[in-house]
């Protein structure tokens, strides 16, 4: 009998360098350690060469290259951090225009139309050809834990080892095989270039069982294993995006012991059929993600991505059906390139003014919630592309930023903070989540610090609780002394301006429907 098809979709409501970088540097780091067949490779996942960032998997390619697992907390930030513990504020999505609106657009207005809902799939495309160097369907491990010298991934994450790879389902459909993970929390991300998470594997979604996972490209009808599920993408192209949760350096050991027992391989390669075609490699990209062409340019990126990514919903296949019969009839034609690159223009200009738009503070934080799965919103896709790219849907995790204090003033190193979680308002979290707090300069990087404590959590040994149960994070950048608490609950910070960023893995309702916000820095007298 045919296994059954299983999608763990969660939807939610509508409302530098980047990931490529990051894997490029590996690549080249790492070139003579190699594949073990298996589809995967070791790969420290950091650089002292002082080169521009990338984002984290969950985080954004930021129009600065900013993070990725931060979204922008207002329209200035530079920081681009990704998240908000606050509420983005998500307006109703747009009507998309009828089949008969769009035959009636000028030409320009059809392309303003088209580049923002193309605008993720350039981002997420550029990002994939950044990782050209690294082939495709291959898996590759972090195994060390972040820290100041962790140059390549902006707002480096000391809480999990990410496991990446870029798929390409053309050929034929990959089988990804893990063992039963219940002690530790971790999830795959699966993400169209659309940036929809479309599917995930994991503690939540699959609650940590073993098994195995054919990921198939759209339309597929061939047989699976016996046993495995099948995830049919809606895309021929996808990123895998894979976090563990590890404790410390010593837990490092038991990630690896999961990574030896598991693998991606073509499903050939399990069921012994014939291969399927070999891959064309990746092109090279035109450019980074942060600098998307704002003239006809961008177009020309676009248009070739479409018959391998096909757009999501019937609104967008007809907008982009037009644009490319109207791409092809004025091939050569100078009036209508130039309404394309003002069409552009004016499409640049919708998505800065979403990201001005959709945001607010509480108690200095911002979150977003009501991202990872888009419908027809394409200003809120495209917005997220712009902020916020690969993006997990708020049920796996929401990430709170702040750069300000309780009194709205920017956090700086040369004053003491103390942030206090009352005995009922800790995180609430899901079983087998959890949450940390960290600390970054401007930069979004860890700033070296003699105590080598970049991160405090539920994790955290000895953490000190009040005689009401409450837990207070001192902040601050000279060691504490004993009369003010010592180091047992201190997150040491740069000696100037900071971002502080509150990670919170499988939220419980309060977190998602927004009934509990992070409690503010509260500055020392």
């Amino acid at each position: 009998m045919r296994p059954s098809r299983s999608l763990h979709v969660t939807r939610t409501p509508a409302g530098g360098r980047g990931l490529a970088a990051l894997l490029t540097t590996l690549a080249l780091v790492l070139a003579a350690c190699g594949s073990d067949g298996g589809g995967r490779a070791d790969d420290p996942t950091t650089t002292t060469d002082g080169t521009a960032a990338t984002t984290p998997a969950d985080c954004i390619p930021a129009e600065t290259g900013e993070t990725a697992e931060t979204t922008a907390t207002t329209a200035t930030t530079t920081t681009g951090a990704c998240a908000d513990a606050s509420t983005t504020t998500t307006t109703a999505a747009p009507a998309d225009p009828t089949p008969e609106e769009i035959e009636t657009m000028s030409d320009e207005e059809l392309a303003e139309e088209a580049y923002v809902a193309g605008y993720p799939v350039v981002v997420s495309i550029r990002t994939l050809q950044r990782l050209r160097g690294l082939g495709t369907n291959t898996l590759f491990w972090q195994t060390t834990l972040a820290g100041p010298e962790s140059r390549v991934i902006v707002a480096p994450n000391r809480d999990t080892l990410y496991s990446i790879a870029v798929l390409d389902l053309r050929s034929e459909p990959l089988v990804l095989t893990l063992p039963e993970v219940t002690d530790r929390y971790y999830t795959y991300q699966l993400l169209s270039p659309w940036t929809d998470s479309f599917a995930y594997i994991g503690t939540r979604a699959t609650g940590g069982r073993a098994g195995s996972w054919v990921i198939a490209p759209p339309g597929w009808e061939g047989e699976a294993p016996e046993g495995a599920e099948v995830i049919e993408s809606p895309t021929n192209q996808v990123f895998l995006l894979g976090r563990f949760l590890v404790d410390d350096e010593a837990d490092v050991a038991n990630v690896i012991a999961i990574r030896d027992r598991s693998s991606l391989q073509p499903l050939s390669a399990v069921t012994g059929a014939e291969p399927g075609p070999p891959l064309a490699p990746l092109a090279e990209a035109a450019g980074t993600a942060q600098a998307i062409p704002t003239d006809a340019a961008f177009f020309d990126e676009l248009v070739p991505s479409l018959a391998a990514n096909p757009p999501p919903t019937d609104a967008q296949r007809a907008l982009f059906a037009a644009l490319e019969e109207r791409m092809a009839d004025g091939e050569g034609d100078d009036a209508r390139r130039a309404a394309l690159d003002a069409g552009a223009a004016a499409g640049a200009d919708r998505i800065a003014a979403e990201v001005a738009s959709r945001t607010e503070l509480v108690g200095g934080w911002s979150v977003n919630r009501d991202i990872g799965v888009y419908g027809d919103d394409v200003a809120l896709r495209a917005f997220v592309a712009r902020i916020g790219w690969g993006a997990n849907v708020p049920e796996e995790a929401v990430y709170p930023v702040a750069q300000v204090d309780a009194d709205g003033a920017p956090l700086d190193g040369s004053r003491d903070y103390t942030i206090t979680f009352p005995a009922d308002r800790l995180p609430p979290l899901d079983d087998l989540g959890f949450w940390s707090l960290s600390a970054y300069g401007p930069d979004m990087f860890f700033a070296p610090h003699p105590s080598n404590r970049y991160t405090v959590g539920d994790r955290t040994p000895g953490l000190v609780r009040g005689e009401d149960g409450s837990l207070t994070i001192h902040l601050s950048h000279d060691e504490p002394s004993a009369a003010d608490g010592g180091t047992a609950n201190w997150l040491p910070v740069p000696a100037g301006r900071f971002v502080l960023m509150l990670r919170l893995y499988l939220p419980a309702e309060p977190i998602l429907d927004g009934t509990w916000t992070p409690p503010p820095a509260v500055p020392s007298p």
